[in-house]
């Protein structure tokens, strides 16, 4: 059963029961409430006369009966033994009646001829002394005629309440179920095309919008998965083509030649390393960029900047020999994630060395509360009209210089990425034949909320 189906159905039968519920509810305290004032007036008649009886002679006790007695009725003296004293009738029906109350309460209904029969019963002591119990019975014509007459109006009030039960319904079936069916039919549509279509977020704050911004977010996170699958895709195929390239080449001719040319043998084997080892730096930032933006990527703390400033250039001094120079204060404290931070500089101090022959220079500085570090180089500069482009992927100013020095073009990109996630603003100034300076800037300190791992 569908799920507008089951809402209507469920709706339609919970509102029919407690329609129906009130209904009888209504019927029968009505009906109490009819009885029980019959029966108070029967019993208030019923203490005048015994009053009368007590007060008159036997002979004019027929005479004070009939006055007391009620339209539609009959009224019996039961002795102690049981036996009629005396009874008297009003009404034909009545005759052969003979009352008996069930004791179960102050008066008795009795079905007499398809019409209900009131009768209450109270005890008395004779003119003779002699104990005695009056029952007086009325017809209750009035009271079954009312009573069918509510039952006619409950049950056409409820048949009628439940027209706009049943459309109520529907409409609401149709309200729950349409921003359901939208959301079926454009996953069934992304699907069958392959793409990330949105819906309609509406402009309620209900559930159902709520269910419509999460989908939405959803096809966000998905069609950024999906691009940045296919763009490590095409980055991986684009770059690693070459040096797979150049690999090939040099193993055919080592193949052909380098067995018996020990120096074709030597710059095969060369250029094979140095390809090997570009392919392995290239794979590493490619899976470093698959996994930049990660959740829960970045964890914040307060962190000693000059620290992470020495312990990035010492390796660096042995592994190449060349000069790394850290400038500025002693002590710089500041809220970042220190292992980033730590890449980020020293994708920037390699891209510096790679490019330069003099001194590399790290210069740390805090100004209102912000901190600026810069990397500067003495290398041949970049022209302006390359520097827009500088972290694109791939993008590079020189081509034979970057083989040259193993450059991918992909370091410059990952430090953008790494700079974004850690809340910093990375740039770059460089004149052609003077040198480069990159800058990193960002607050000193994070909101509280940031602290913790961020994503």
């Amino acid at each position: 059963m569908k799920l507008k189906t089951r809402i209507h159905v469920f709706t339609t039968l919970l509102m029919f029961f407690i329609l129906a519920g009130l209904s009888i509810g209504i019927y029968f305290l009505f009906e109490k409430m009819t009885y029980e004032r019959q029966a108070g007036q029967l019993m208030a008649r019923g203490e005048k006369l015994t009053a009368e009886l007590n007060e008159i002679a036997p002979a004019d006790a027929n005479m004070v009966i009939r006055a007391y007695m009620p339209p539609d009725g009959a009224l019996h003296i039961i002795g102690a033994d049981g036996r009629v004293i005396r009874k008297v009738e009003s009404d034909s029906r009545l005759r052969n009646f003979t009352a008996e109350p069930s004791g179960n309460g102050p008066y008795t209904i009795t079905d007499i001829k398809g019409v209900p029969a009131v009768t209450v019963a109270m005890p008395f002591i004779s003119t003779g002394g002699e104990v005695a119990e009056l029952r007086i019975t009325q017809l209750a014509d009035d009271i079954a005629h009312e009573l069918s007459l509510l039952r006619l109006i409950l049950t056409g009030l409820t048949a009628a309440a439940m027209i706009p039960v049943i459309v109520s319904s529907v409409a609401l079936g149709r309200i729950v179920t349409r921003p359901i069916n939208v959301l079926t039919g454009t996953m069934r549509e992304n699907r069958e095309k392959g793409a990330y279509e949105k819906i309609d977020e509406g402009h309620g704050r209900d559930e159902l919008h709520e269910m419509a911004l999460a989908y939405n977010d959803m096809m966000d996170q998905l069609g950024r998965n999906y691009e940045k699958q296919e763009r490590f895709v095409s980055d991986a195929s684009h770059e690693l083509k070459t040096p797979i390239t150049v690999i090939e080449s040099y193993a055919r001719l080592l193949k052909r030649r380098g067995f018996d040319d020990r120096n074709v043998a030597d710059e095969a084997v060369g250029a094979i390393l140095s390809q090997a080892v570009r392919m392995k730096e290239l794979t590493a930032q490619l899976l470093d960029l698959a996994r930049s933006d990660r959740a829960a990527a970045y964890s914040f703390k307060q962190a000693d900047i000059r620290d992470i400033a020495e312990e990035t250039v010492r390796p660096m001094r042995q592994a190449y020999g060349r000069e790394f120079v850290v400038e500025g204060p002693e002590k710089l404290l500041a809220d970042t994630d220190p292992d980033k931070l730590r890449q980020l500089l020293f994708i920037l101090l390699d891209n510096a060395r790679k490019y330069s022959d003099g001194d590399v220079r790290l210069a740390l500085e805090k100004t209102d509360g912000r901190v600026e570090l810069s990397v500067a180089d003495h290398g041949p500069g970049i022209p302006e009209a390359d520097l827009p482009h500088l972290f694109d992927r791939f993008y590079r100013v020189n081509s034979d210089r970057n083989r040259k020095t193993g450059g991918t073009g992909l370091g410059l990109a990952l430090a953008k990425e790494i700079a974004d996630g850690l809340g910093a603003e990375l740039t770059v100034e460089s004149v052609i034949g003077v040198g480069t300076v990159f800058r990193i800037c960002f607050a000193s300190s994070r909101p509280k909320r940031h602290h913790a791992v961020t994503e």
